[in-house]
């Protein structure tokens, strides 16, 4: 039976992550979903907590009611490119393709002191001045990722509201006259705090992907630094491996980026 415990997170949703997750790797196929008796029984809750996490499911276009034959699967839209390879240049021209391809909304632009956190990674001084921007990213009208990006002042003075809101960053860069050259990136889960769950439209507390980047220039010196929050449902990284021999012992490397999927 599923309890209700320490979670933040209603009931119903959580009924409708856990299908949700379901229905994403496919596990239903073709045939109808079972009813919401069974569903019910299955979960340990009632039938109207499993009707609201399926009126949500329908709501989000993964599943549709057929009359008289049940509820079905449906496939999601397409939403954001997953990165293919592992090297620099493949993840900064999957970034760039990012950006031709999806739209950028500004949602706020400010000149603030580096919290240390900030200033360790940009290497400055804490309390230095720093470019904060904050903007989302959608895809076919579909909000997929909430993004906080930070750049040294003198990077920043020079960079326009317009430009933050209509560009990629890469490009404007470019732009500038500033090559990019290196990037040091982490990916890990977090929860949605308030802020970027009503920016991605998911409840607080629910589970999202984060990936942190720092971008270097030719110098190596810091030119960006990235805290990006993503809606798993819409947004997949994903990186291809092949097994290499390496003294009789089979080793994962990096493949060489193929064409891009849309997920």
């Amino acid at each position: 039976m599923m309890g209700d415990g320490a979670s933040p997170l209603p009931l119903y949703h959580k009924v409708y992550l856990l299908l949700r997750q379901r229905l994403l790797d496919g596990d239903f196929g073709d045939d109808a979903l079972p009813g919401e008796h069974a569903l019910a029984q299955t979960y340990g809750v009632s039938r109207l907590t499993v009707r609201r996490a399926m009126d949500t499911l329908a709501a989000d276009g993964l599943v549709s009611r057929r009359q008289g034959r049940g509820t079905f699967a449906q496939a999601p839209a397409e939403m954001a490119t997953p990165q293919q390879g592992a090297s620099v240049d493949a993840l900064m021209m999957h970034l760039s393709r990012m950006g031709m391809h999806t739209q950028v909304k500004l949602l706020e632009l400010t000149v603030e002191p580096a919290s240390p956190a900030v200033a360790a990674r940009l290497e400055v001084p804490v309390g230095t001045p720093v470019h904060h921007s904050v903007r989302v990213r959608s895809y076919e009208d579909a909000v997929f990722s909430y993004l906080h990006t930070y750049v040294p002042d003198a990077i920043g003075k020079r960079i326009s509201r317009k430009a933050l809101g209509s560009k990629p960053l890469l490009q404007i860069f470019g732009d500038l006259g500033i090559r990019v050259m290196g990037a040091e990136q982490t990916v890990t889960a977090v929860m949605a705090d308030p802020d970027s769950a009503q920016a991605l439209q998911v409840p607080v507390a629910s589970a999202l992907l984060n990936i942190r980047r720092l971008v270097r220039d030719i110098n190596g010196s810091p030119v960006e630094y990235l805290d990006a929050r993503y809606r798993p449902d819409r947004f997949e990284y994903r990186l291809d491996m092949q097994a290499h021999e390496t003294s009789g012992t089979p080793v994962w490397l990096p493949a060489a980026p193929a064409k891009p999927r849309r997920h």
